[in-house]
């Protein structure tokens, strides 16, 4: 026992020794510490206030230009890649492993979360026996139900830059977006709409002309 406390007593005053020449090292230790992990957490606060003003500038292009414009025609926009327009755009729009070079859509509406858009021809939705929507029919010469609209979602923060006016190249806006989605494209997900027969032109807001449908793609 005796030989035991010795050995810890020993070890405890080696533990003692080394504190007390390196307190000024311990103690920059934990100040960089605590200053690593406000600085962290302040980064962070500053990247969600900046994501807001973004949000809000380009939420305000677009409502601007959805105000500016009829439908059909007078909405078509056009969807550039940010990785290839220094290098591709206008000259060629292949796909490779970073996506088109540019795309066009038209716009529809502003959400929380990003901009919608109508980035496809209309398609025929089919009603199987299951009860379920679906885009491909269930046997031939099966005839569609609805007419759908296929309707992208770009989210804000994939949204560089808008430039409302277009260029010498196409006479429509351009928004310089991040192909980050599913197969390199800009959207995020997409989904499926039809013309809401409850719309009234006069009292609702135009995002409710359409509503979503549930669809089995």
């Amino acid at each position: 026992m005796t030989s035991l406390l010795q050995t810890i007593t020993g070890k405890l005053a080696i533990l003692l020794a080394w504190l007390s020449s390196n307190s000024v090292g311990l103690l920059g230790i934990i100040i960089g510490g605590f200053i690593a992990y406000h600085v962290y957490f302040l980064s962070k606060r500053l990247g969600i206030k900046d994501h807001l003003i973004h949000k809000a500038e380009i939420k305000k292009q677009v409502n601007d230009l959805l105000g500016d414009r009829g439908a059909g025609v007078g909405r078509k926009v056009e969807l550039i890649n940010v990785k290839k327009y220094f290098t591709h755009y206008p000259e060629t729009n292949e796909a490779d492993r970073n996506g088109y070079t540019y795309l066009g859509a038209e716009l529809k509406s502003t959400r929380f979360d990003g901009v919608e858009f109508f980035c496809a021809m209309p398609v025929g939705v089919y009603q199987h026996n299951d009860g379920k929507l679906y885009l491909k029919q269930e046997f031939e010469g099966q005839d569609h139900i609805q007419i759908a609209y296929p309707v992208g979602l770009v989210p804000y923060e994939w949204i560089d830059y808008v430039e409302s006016k277009g260029d010498e190249n196409v006479n429509r806006p351009k928004f310089f977006t991040k192909f980050n989605g599913p197969k390199k494209s800009p959207y995020k997900y997409k989904a499926y709409f039809v013309e809401s027969d409850t719309y009234q032109e006069s009292i609702d807001p135009p995002a409710w002309k359409y509503k979503v449908l549930n669809v089995v793609a």
